[in-house]
């Protein structure tokens, strides 16, 4: 895929999904650099990398922050000079609340850590991006971005927002060498989703490591006419 070498930043690289694709362009012999807030995380995280985590540089960093987010790429451009690749891949949710009762503290959580955080670290890449004509952008949404759901308001409209962000940049940038894309995830197999959900059929769930395929696919030169999709990862799910 032609990526050897390529600078690569991935939100919420130290999680479950973002492990899966940390070591996916790790393996294609890239420099990975992750913002991280979680200590707890750091070493499952290494132990799935391996020997690789020498290509990896870790910055404590909130991606809700906008300091901390323009902190941390100028750190990674003092260090590698350029950035290729921006992955936003941290996210989270809470859902089973209906409006009605929806606090604005888990709201106001859900737009900051799945939308104001994509937003940031979009805005902080993009005059570097747009200075070397050159770039690629993969944010991850959800197939619940893409109408209303009962008891998921807030996360609906975030992960809806991650992908009409995703658009709307992608216009913005489409003559200049940039590509901005999102993948829309059903239910991920990973091991908080099958403790949350031990009933479900886990064999219908996407794998980690099958996003990781797509979302590397959508950052090398053999996507270079893709730009402005929101491409479904469902699975069976």
């Amino acid at each position: 895929m032609q990526l050897r070498d390529r600078c690569v930043t991935i939100t919420g690289g130290t999680g479950a999904l973002g492990t899966a694709v940390c070591e996916a362009y790790l393996r294609q012999g890239c420099h990975v650099a992750i913002p991280f807030i979680f200590d707890d995380e750091i070493e499952s995280f290494e132990n799935a990398i391996g020997d690789l985590k020498s290509r990896v540089t870790l910055i404590r960093a909130s991606v809700t922050a906008e300091a901390e987010v323009d902190s941390f790429f100028h750190t990674v451009l003092d260090k590698y000079d350029h950035i290729d690749i921006l992955v936003n891949v941290v996210g989270g949710f809470k859902g089973g609340i209906p409006v009605s009762e929806l606090k604005v503290g888990d709201w106001d959580a859900m737009m900051n850590l799945n939308l104001k955080s994509a937003f940031l670290c979009c805005r902080a890449v993009l005059p570097h991006m747009k200075a070397r004509k050159f770039g690629k952008i993969v944010n991850v949404s959800a197939r619940a971005g893409l109408s209303g759901v009962a008891g998921m308001s807030a996360y609906c409209v975030s992960k809806g927002g991650v992908r009409l962000l995703s658009e709307s940049i992608a216009e913005e940038v489409q003559d200049l060498g940039i590509n901005v894309n999102a993948v829309m995830p059903s239910i991920i197999d990973t091991d908080a989703n099958r403790k949350a959900m031990p009933e479900e059929d886990h064999s219908l769930w996407i794998a980690p490591a099958d996003i990781a395929k797509v979302i590397l696919f959508l950052t090398s030169d053999d996507a270079a006419v893709i730009n402005g999709a929101a491409i479904p990862v469902y699975g069976r799910a």
